[in-house]
C-alpha cells in the first residue's frame, strides 16, 4: 500500500520528529558499531560498552618424561609451547610469569602418571612464588592403581594476580619409589587471561 502524502505518518505519529531523528541516528550507529565489531571483536553503544577482547594465555608441554620421587614435591618443567600470547613462558623454564596489565587469571594442567610397581597417590597441584596460592589453589590427590598409568587433572579458581608473579605445576606421590610424569597430548600447563 502506498501513500500520496509519505508524511502522513509523520503527522500521525505520537513520538516528536527530534526524538525520532535521535533513535534513527542511535540505530545507525549501532549498526555500523556491529558490522565493525564482526571485524574486530569490539563494539561500542553510547551509554553501553562491550569488549570481546582476543584470547590471552598459554599452554606449554613436554617433550620427554620426567622423574618424580617418593614426597619430592616437584616442580614440572615445560620445554614445547603450543602458544604463548604474552610471553608467559620463556624456553624451558618451568613456570608463568605474569606480565603487566594482567589482574586475573586461571590455571589448568593435567598429567599421565607411568605406571608403578607400587600403589600409593599421586598429586597435582599450582604454587606462587613458591608458596600455596593461598585462595582458589588447585590440588588434586588421587590414589594410584599399581601397574597402569593414570591421568590426572587441575584447574585453579579465577586468580587475582600481579605483575611478576610465578607460577608453577608441581608433581608429588607417595609410592615409595620414584615414578615419573609422561610427555604426552595429555600432559600440560595452561594459563589464561581473563578480564
Amino acid at each position: 500500500m502506498t501513500h500520496a502524502n509519505p508524511t502522513c505518518l509523520e503527522a500521525k505519529s505520537p513520538i516528536s520528529a527530534s526524538l525520532r531523528r535521535s533513535f534513527l541516528i542511535f540505530s545507525l550507529a549501532v549498526a555500523i558499531s556491529v558490522v565493525n565489531w564482526a571485524g574486530t571483536a569490539a563494539f561500542f553503544i553510547p551509554g553501553f560498552t562491550s569488549i570481546a577482547s582476543a584470547f590471552r594465555g598459554a599452554l606449554v608441554g613436554k617433550t620427554g618424561p620426567q622423574n618424580v620421587g617418593h614426597l619430592s614435591n616437584t616442580a614440572l618443567s615445560w620445554n614445547t609451547e603450543v602458544y604463548d600470547t604474552d610471553n608467559f613462558h620463556s624456553g624451558g623454564n618451568d613456570y608463568f610469569v605474569i606480565p603487566a596489565g594482567v589482574t586475573r587469571v586461571r590455571l589448568s594442567g593435567s598429567v599421565l602418571w607411568s605406571d608403578n610397581t607400587n600403589s600409593g597417590s599421586r598429586f597435582l597441584y599450582t604454587t606462587r612464588n613458591g608458596g600455596f596460592v593461598p585462595e582458589g589453589r588447585a590440588v588434586s590427590a588421587i590414589p594410584k592403581t599399581q601397574a597402569f598409568v593414570m591421568g590426572q587433572v587441575m584447574s585453579t579458581a579465577v586468580l587475582a594476580v600481579s605483575p611478576g608473579q610465578i607460577f608453577r605445576l608441581r608433581a608429588d606421590q607417595d609410592s615409595g619409589i620414584t615414578t615419573s610424569v609422561l610427555n604426552s597430548p595429555v600432559t600440560w600447563f595452561a594459563i589464561e587471561v581473563l578480564p
